[in-house]
């Protein structure tokens, strides 16, 4: 059988200006059910059994693949992904790793708007890798998180680093007043509805923070250590620029956070809140840096990772140990529910009904489950809401991936392969 019988056979067709191949979802699996050949008790058997292979069969085809060595990808609202890929190229015999920037149609079509050798800062030997990807809600400009490493000696030493550059879709560097097109220090920067605000976190050192934060401490905060807590994290202030009008200045002063996750729609945000030091409890705070507000949704018992606000901001998830998800009504944050699900890393269903889980670290491989949420409910002070017990669906068969995400829109889920990082892209099912 020849290359292109082979590509007629396989149901797939490949883009030959570059390695995206599209599936192609004809045929409903060349079934020839006739009913007359069957007793009528043995229809609804056909017709499970019918829909359970087209079911199948769209979850074990995707809707299109990037053929690439993958490091980071995002959806943007309109359907385009912007993703980076490994390059890695040598100068006077040192190698250099600096990440391209793509984007990919679903059409096919793919182009670099970073060609990651020709992005220098500084004069000494520098590298980088694109440590995160996010599209301003317009999907007209991304902002990329850099990790930095440069040589700052002849002895090999290095100095690590953490950057955010800012780009357009063509792929033109965006310059803050009277500086350059990068946020030094930088973090987890989001633009926000009005395209012309970038938000974004800087770390603390720890002696600093104590310092920074003692101000917003309160007499009423507990001074012990509750269960379930990590150990001592990385605490951050949050900052605002505007590239096209004025440079960096602090939101919310005094104020320390952990983690933050945006919802740039709504030009806002969920956080942990924390003060200094050891001791205290984590506070989980609904955000609205455009208007400078902050409002508290409630003192948690512990945190352990994944926070995550839904697509429309109406609530907010997060474990509160190492086997207790917990979810909660941003408006309304006494109500509330809990499953019981191992920690780990989620994406919000278009309906908000379940969340795809990546157990285990986010640094590692692992197997996406869905997991229905059960229904909130009010919830006394000083209460805890009843664990639900809920299996979770496995998908993909069980095969472990490092990244995955699901569309604004919650149409498609895309995971990176292990080994080849090639990206895939499902429809949610």
């Amino acid at each position: 059988m020849g290359s292109e019988e082979r590509l007629q056979h396989s149901g797939h067709r490949e883009h030959r200006g570059g390695r995206i191949e599209v599936s192609c979802f004809d045929g409903l699996l060349g079934l020839d059910v006739s009913v007359y050949r069957f007793p009528l008790f043995a229809i609804p058997f056909l017709l499970v059994t019918f829909f359970f292979f087209v079911d199948c069969r769209a979850q074990e085809n995707p809707a299109f693949k990037i053929d690439e060595d993958i490091s980071r990808f995002a959806f943007s609202g309109g359907g385009r992904i912007a993703f980076a890929t490994r390059h890695l190229f040598s100068v006077k015999k040192i190698q250099l790793q600096r990440d391209d920037i793509w984007i990919a149609k679903t059409d096919g079509k793919k182009r670099r708007i970073l060609l990651g050798e020709k992005f220098v800062r500084g004069t000494g030997p520098f590298s980088y890798i694109v440590r995160g990807l996010r599209w301003s809600p317009d999907g007209s400009k991304i902002a990329a998180e850099l990790g930095t490493s440069e040589m700052i000696n002849d002895d090999g030493d290095t100095r690590e680093g953490v950057m955010t550059l800012l780009l357009d879709d063509e792929g033109r560097e965006i310059a803050i007043p009277g500086a350059d097109s990068v946020i030094a220090g930088a973090t987890n920067a989001a633009w926000m509805a009005d395209g012309v605000s970038v938000v974004y976190l800087t770390e603390q050192a720890q002696a600093n923070a104590q310092a920074t934060a003692a101000p917003a401490a309160g007499a009423n905060r507990s001074p012990s250590k509750p269960p379930g807590s990590p150990p001592a994290s990385k605490l951050f202030t949050m900052n605002r620029l505007k590239p096209f009008a004025e440079g960096a200045s602090a939101l919310f002063p005094g104020r320390l956070y952990s983690v933050v996750s945006w919802n740039v729609k709504q030009d806002g945000c969920a956080a942990i809140e924390r003060d200094a030091g050891p001791g205290g409890a984590p506070r989980l705070v609904a955000l609205e840096p455009a208007r400078e507000s902050s409002r508290e949704l409630g003192t948690l018992e512990g945190y352990a990772g994944g926070l995550s606000i839904s697509p429309s901001g109406k609530r907010v998830a997060y474990w509160i140990d190492n086997e207790l998800l917990e979810v909660r009504e941003v408006n309304g944050p006494s109500r509330m529910a809990r499953v019981r699900v191992a920690v780990g890393t989620l994406a919000w269903s278009g309906d908000e009904d379940r969340v795809l889980v990546k157990r285990g670290s986010a640094l590692r491989s692992g197997g996406l489950v869905w997991i229905a949420l059960p229904p909130l409910a009010a919830v006394a002070a000083g209460a805890a809401p009843a664990t639900a017990e809920i299996a979770p669906r496995s998908i993909l068969h069980d095969l472990e991936f490092r990244q995955f995400d699901i569309s604004p829109d919650g149409r498609f889920l895309g995971v990176v392969e292990p080994g080849k990082r090639n990206l895939l892209v499902y429809p949610v099912l």
